[in-house]
């Protein structure tokens, strides 16, 4: 029976076929026009909307939800799945091939279609694998232009022949290409049928390379944009060099670890997935969720509908957690200046912030200058260069467990005020009970050092050198005041801007690396008098306390010190109490270390990754410090302190 039902249908359809010809090649045509038109909408509309329409690709059966794609929620999910989780931008191909296909069927002979249609194919099914591919070896990170076809295939071939032997790989392939395409057109066939009523293969390729070039130029280069949330800038000018404030010299970096990392994309899918599903658990309705990459973490916007309780979704912390298998997730309700809530989640590839590329970068360059103390703590999750003026926190208290990213913090600092102020311009205090952490800056010490007078090592490493060098500054700022007093100004900059000429008052900056070895001594109370004192009144004539500890504990940092330092960053620590005693609140326990911290100014929490720079890159900077010839070597001794 079913045998004779298919004959019957064969049958069926080849009468048909034969009554009606006509008919059966335009509704082909119409169709394969109609999909081309379709799919190059939305692929054309994808480009400008996908990065808010694809948080919808999951509810596109809830009508409260609108894409942005011309052609709806439909067009977005098919754009979606064809360029960014197929062949990238080489998809515009398939309309482009079935446009052609649909103009044949209307205006080329039969004999000439199978031809037309094989040659159509055969482009399609080239291109479709070589541009993908092609694009994933010059731009690896863009993963729009590739697609998962491009990063997969490129992988796999990179990891067989390396780069360069990818590359030449290419190039043989097309040129390979174009020879058996022209030797196949000079057939007389072809001459006779397509190359008389088309442009010719050539020409098309051309034009679809053209269009493809057209896109990529007028949406990635001429404006910044976003991948996954994510800000990219291309082109970035170099900076003008100061050979004064910046030496020439080679630090270490790795500028693809700055870019976009791919691979995370599937992970981020992953967990937009989870968030939601957890979210629809507990009936908690979110018209959109967005995700920006940053280099230690993702940061998840969650969009809550009207009435729905911020408390809700902070209790969830531990549920989010657990299905996501985050070692420790941190939950912002809400973030501050905006209408979303934060899920911060650590990246599964951590990216490091090398400190290169900050003091490289033009915009920081120039922005520095603007600032008295310009001092850089890393990165934001929006992968933005974040920098402070310590002249205006006045002070900054630095807490974080051991091997969090402390001393590395402090030589950054160190090394950034150096780049971007002269000699004469600031004078360091160290104070280094460890002995060892700030030995490298021996060397700058004559021209950048604030001495005591008769004291041999320049770095302050016992405690009766702290008392006095603390007591010297005290004596140093009360003479201070006496000057400004006379020149009848307020502060040390407008002192320097009245007298610039005659007598220049540097700044001075007191470093302490481990505060709690002081505090804890029986100098206590003398230590703590100094300190609060500088820090209550130091700021008008241009001193200023940087302080590091690894115990944050209310024995170390007190309440009245703590009332002067206003301005903290923590690194990760071991408790909620630690966490409260520096930042007034939770969230430093929860960081997840090598340089993660937190900045808190003003009752605003912001999340940094501080710049990473390596022992042997602050040598070769200490050492173009210490032999250069523009810097004067010259001394700079405070009072001498009170007999004991």
């Amino acid at each position: 029976m079913k045998k004779k039902i298919e004959i019957k249908t064969k049958n069926m359809y080849k009468n048909f076929q034969k009554k009606n010809p006509k008919m059966i090649k335009t509704i082909f045509g119409l169709f394969l026009l109609g999909n081309s038109i379709f799919l190059f909408l939305s692929f054309y509309s994808f480009i400008f909307h996908w990065k808010n329409d694809q948080s919808q690709l999951y509810s596109i059966f809830d009508k409260e939800i609108i894409a942005e794609n011309l052609l709806g929620k439909m067009g977005a999910a098919v754009s979606h799945y064809f360029i960014h989780g197929g062949i990238g931008l080489s998809a515009f191909f398939l309309p482009i091939s079935l446009f052609l296909m649909g103009l044949r069927i209307f205006f080329v002979k039969k004999k000439i279609l199978k031809n037309s249609y094989q040659y159509i194919i055969y482009q399609l099914l080239f291109f479709s694998i070589w541009i993908p591919i092609t694009f994933y070896l010059i731009f690896p990170k863009k993963g729009i232009l590739s697609g998962i076809v491009g990063f997969e295939i490129g992988n796999f071939l990179i990891s067989l022949f390396g780069k360069v032997g990818l590359g030449i790989l290419l190039i043989i392939s097309i040129f390979l290409y174009f020879i058996l395409l022209f030797s196949s057109i000079k057939t007389k066939k072809i001459k006779n049928g397509i190359k008389k009523k088309i442009p010719s293969c050539n020409e098309e390729i051309n034009a679809i390379l053209k269009l493809c070039y057209n896109m990529v130029k007028k949406y990635f280069f001429k404006k910044k944009t976003h991948y996954i949330d994510e800000k990219i800038t291309f082109l970035k000018k170099k900076p003008i060099i100061n050979p004064i404030i910046n030496p020439t010299y080679s630090l270490k970096s790795n500028n693809n670890n700055e870019d976009f990392s791919y691979m995370e994309e599937k992970y981020l899918e992953k967990n937009k997935k989870k968030i939601i599903k957890i979210l629809n658990f507990y009936k908690i309705k979110v018209y959109n969720i967005k995700a920006t990459i940053g280099p230690t973490i993702t940061l998840y916007e969650i969009f809550p509908n009207v009435g729905v309780r911020v408390s809700k979704i902070k209790n969830l912390e531990n549920e989010i957690a657990l299905n996501l298998s985050a070692l420790s997730i941190r939950i912002i309700a809400p973030i501050p200046g905006k209408g979303s809530i934060g899920i911060e989640i650590p990246n599964h590839h951590h990216t490091i912030v090398y400190m290169k590329n900050i003091l490289e970068s033009e915009k920081i360059f120039k922005k520095s200058h603007q600032m008295e103390l310009p001092i850089s703590l890393g990165k934001t999750v929006f992968n933005e260069i974040f920098m402070i003026d310590l002249a205006k926190m006045p002070h900054l208290l630095i807490a974080g467990s051991t091997g969090q990213g402390k001393s590395v913090g402090l030589n950054s600092m160190i090394v950034f005020l150096l780049y971007n102020k002269n000699s004469e311009e600031i004078k360091f205090i160290l104070i280094d009970p460890k002995k060892v952490e700030f030995s490298i800056y021996n060397k700058i010490s004559k021209s950048y050092f604030a001495l005591l007078p008769n004291y041999i090592d320049p770095i302050i490493t016992h405690l009766h050198e702290v008392i006095d060098v603390l007591n010297s500054l005290c004596k140093e700022m009360d003479n201070r005041y006496v000057i400004l007093k006379k020149a009848m100004v307020r502060n040390i900059q407008e002192y320097n801007i009245k007298y610039e000429k005659k007598y220049h008052l540097p700044y001075i900056i007191l470093i302490i690396d481990e505060f709690a070895d002081l505090s804890l001594s029986f100098k206590k109370k003398e230590i703590e008098i100094y300190i609060t004192r500088l820090s209550q009144l130091s700021r008008a004539v241009g001193i200023h306390l940087i302080i590091a500890t690894q115990r944050p504990s209310v024995n170390v940092i007190t309440g009245l010190i703590k009332s002067n330092f206003t301005a903290r960053v923590s690194f990760k620590v071991s408790s909620k109490i630690d966490s409260i005693t520096i930042l007034d609140s939770t969230g430093a326990e929860k960081l997840i270390g090598r340089g993660d911290s937190l900045f808190y100014n003003k009752n605003e929490l912001i999340r940094l990754q501080c710049p990473f720079i390596d022992i042997n890159d602050i040598q070769k900077i200490i050492n173009f410090y210490g032999q250069n010839n523009f810097t004067k070597k010259k001394y700079f001794f405070l009072p001498e302190p009170d007999a004991k």
